[in-house]
């Protein structure tokens, strides 16, 4: 074998051994909740006026606030979808409206234990974006959403999303280059 020949394969397995340790770090779906990047929960009370929640979905950079009782165990999800929807479309005052009146009441909640295809499949099915972490207790611990399993779909499968063409639907009229 021709040395230009062996060091274009010693090329290759190199590559291939590089690529192997980021598909083994990528997440299987059957793996649990907790070996994502679930984020702590932004808790507020059912009294909390919906201009507060919406300074909080600014301040936590959160599309979504978890509601709890006087005993802290979930009651409530109130989402940037619930504002445009219940609120700004009926000209309702964010400053004197509380959420609990446009919050989802017992919202569908996983546990950092389940396998992350259960937030998958209650994300599609109910049209979710943010599903609710909770304890055993009914205590929110995190929350996980749409934008988190699609940021941890980026981080694992890079290359193949940074080295795609710009416009991938569009066709080359002339030859480009020499």
């Amino acid at each position: 074998m021709s040395e230009e020949l062996e060091e274009e394969l010693n090329i290759i397995e190199e590559r291939n051994k590089e690529k192997n340790p980021i598909l083994e770090l990528a997440l299987s779906i059957d793996e649990p909740i907790d070996n994502t990047l679930f984020r702590e929960p932004v808790i507020v009370k059912r009294d909390t006026k919906v201009s507060d929640a919406i300074t909080l979905f600014n301040e936590k950079d959160v599309g979504c606030v978890l509601v709890v009782d006087d005993r802290n165990k979930l009651v409530g999800i109130f989402t940037e979808r619930d504002v445009i929807r219940k609120l700004i479309t009926k000209g309702l005052d964010i400053n004197k409206e509380t959420i609990e009146k446009h919050m989802t009441k017992r919202p569908d909640s996983l546990y950092l234990s389940d396998p992350i295809a259960y937030a998958l499949n209650r994300m599609a099915a109910g049209g979710y974006r943010h599903v609710p972490l909770i304890n055993e207790q009914n205590e929110p611990v995190g929350f996980l959403s749409v934008r988190d399993i699609i940021d941890h779909l980026a981080d694992y499968y890079s290359n193949e999303i940074l080295n795609l063409p710009p416009s991938p639907h569009t066709r080359q009229l002339s030859r480009d280059g020499g």
